[in-house]
């Protein structure tokens, strides 16, 4: 007999096996270890594993045993009856075809018959009904669960999630992904999904997800009134706003994005019916401390500064006990997903971003407040006003909190940081300028001024190397660039950097009134 303890998610648990287990006989010892079982205790001496040459597998394969009689095949097991799911219809989705195949035949072979299988997310919204055939004619889909990879080629499984959400359909949907669930958990929440796997995963834990969520919905409509709306129920589950609900006079139009603690919509103000983006705290985020103080701080920062070129702010407050805040809205795109959509950015783009950016950091400077994390994710670019607006100040220091910081603990983005954070010096005017020539560095070559695998590997760069002239990368760029980004704010030592962010600024209005005067941004378009 064996017998599996009762384990919190993450913690480590011993499956016990007797000598006489049949699992002895694929190299296990007395005792194994298996991670992150979430399921109770489980006793049977009617289920022979010793097909199963993988320990690891073979442990897996011993959650399974939890949701199903021991009569009950599960692949690569050795029982006495299969049991088939007819009439039960499984909707797959996955551009890779060997993922595919494989979760295709481990559902084949524990018992599921009807499979149908999607590479692309039209196809998807196809066999689901959600969207007319090639034919022009739409299906009545008979599809009872979908297993929905995050990454397609023409879409995400988040947006597939929440049409089929938005459809009042009650499907249940497991996504699946390399990402870690604590990356992506905010829009998991958002767009509905059921459950989640994370890449690789075993037949065992596919089938036992299938499995759950299978008896789940039975065992719902079994329980539920028949005029219950899906969608209330969802509501209700996961406490979150939705397209259409009112926060304090703003009307949620659509979702913006996802971070690890927060959610960010476009908004409507009731009164003036101007649009805004507000971005709420998540509920999982509002337990900790930290969090919630970097955001109060983002939020006193922007209602102190008011310039063109940083994020407006406009209101705060609280929606059932998650803290907001509501802030100008900017109809583009930030700077890194403006870079990955080009080959090059054009260099007259590129001098109106450095301004703009130089001329908001200075006046955060001038109010003696550093950014601290400066970075092309945080800055907001609209294509059509070709303005710049800087963006996420939830780790600036405000003048008041400036001895705050714990002693060697170091924060912002390390692709981006000055030599002398890495070390855990204080933030100042300096650290930001490097870190503003890093950005800069990045938007005009496409790559950061260092890579490295480790955080210790970035520092040693950092510190010690030089990056590569970025003349030789963009042979179109004026030396001037050169000399303002790689000699002067990438500088090693702080006092050989400008002496104010003012100064930069300056700097680039000289460089950019010579390119005028000199035409050489005549061929900037082509860039």
């Amino acid at each position: 007999m064996m017998k599996l303890p009762p384990a919190d998610k993450g913690k480590s648990v011993s499956l016990e096996l007797s000598e006489k287990s049949s699992l002895s006989k694929t190299g296990f010892t007395r005792t194994s270890v298996f991670k992150g079982s979430k399921f109770s205790s489980v006793a049977t001496d009617k289920i022979m594993l010793a097909d199963i040459s993988d320990p690891q597998e073979a442990i897996a394969y011993a959650k399974v045993l939890r949701m199903e009689p021991p009569s009950t095949i599960i692949p690569g097991l050795k029982t006495q009856k299969i049991k088939t799911h007819e009439g039960k219809t499984i909707l797959v989705v996955d551009d890779e075809s060997s993922i595919l195949k494989f979760m295709e035949s481990s559902l084949a072979a524990a018992g599921f018959r009807n499979i149908k299988t999607a590479s692309n997310g039209k196809n998807a919204l196809k066999a689901l009904g959600l969207i007319p055939q090639d034919s022009g004619k739409t299906v009545d889909s008979d599809i009872e669960l979908v297993v929905l990879d995050v990454i397609l080629p023409d879409t995400n499984g988040f947006e597939i999630c929440k049409l089929i959400r938005q459809s009042n359909c009650d499907i249940p949907v497991i996504l699946i992904s390399g990402h870690d669930i604590e990356e992506i958990q905010n829009k998991l929440i958002e767009c509905g999904a059921d459950d989640f796997l994370e890449k690789p995963f075993s037949r065992a834990e596919l089938f036992t997800r299938v499995k759950l969520l299978m008896n789940r919905k039975r065992k719902s409509h079994h329980d539920a009134s028949p005029e219950e709306p899906t969608t209330l129920k969802f509501k209700m589950n996961h406490n979150i706003p939705f397209i259409g609900d009112n926060i304090n006079g703003y009307i949620i139009i659509e979702p913006l994005g996802w971070g690890k603690n927060s959610l960010v919509y476009k908004v409507m103000d009731t009164d003036t019916k101007k649009i805004f983006s507000l971005k709420m705290l998540s509920r999982s985020s509002i337990e900790n401390k930290g969090t919630v103080e970097r955001f109060k701080n983002e939020v006193e920062i922007m209602s102190r500064i008011k310039h063109p070129n940083i994020v407006e702010f406009i209101d705060s407050g609280y929606h059932n006990k998650c803290p907001y805040l509501v802030m100008e809205h900017v109809a583009g795109v930030d700077l890194e997903e403006y870079l990955v959509t080009r080959n090059k950015v054009p260099l007259i783009t590129f001098g109106h971003i450095a301004h703009d950016i130089a001329s908001a950091i200075s006046e955060l400077h001038r109010n003696k407040i550093y950014h601290r994390d400066i970075k092309l994710k945080n800055i907001l670019y609209d294509i059509k006003s070709e303005k710049a607006k800087l963006s996420d100040f939830g780790i600036a220091k405000l003048p008041e909190s400036l001895g705050t910081t714990q002693e060697g603990f170091v924060v912002g983005t390390p692709i981006y940081l000055a030599p002398e954070i890495f070390m855990g010096e204080p933030a100042t005017a300096q650290s930001d300028i490097y870190s503003y020539g890093a950005t800069l560095y990045h938007l005009i070559t496409g790559s950061p001024p260092f890579v490295a695998d480790t955080s210790i590997g970035l520092f040693k760069k950092h510190k010690l190397e030089k990056p590569p002239s970025i003349s030789s990368i963009r042979t179109d760029l004026p030396e001037e660039w050169n000399t303002l980004i790689v000699e002067k704010c990438l500088a090693k030592n702080p006092l050989d950097r400008p002496a104010s962010m003012y100064d930069t600024q300056l700097e680039i209005e000289r460089i950019t009134s010579f390119q005028k005067e000199n035409k050489v941004i005549k061929f900037a378009g082509n860039s």
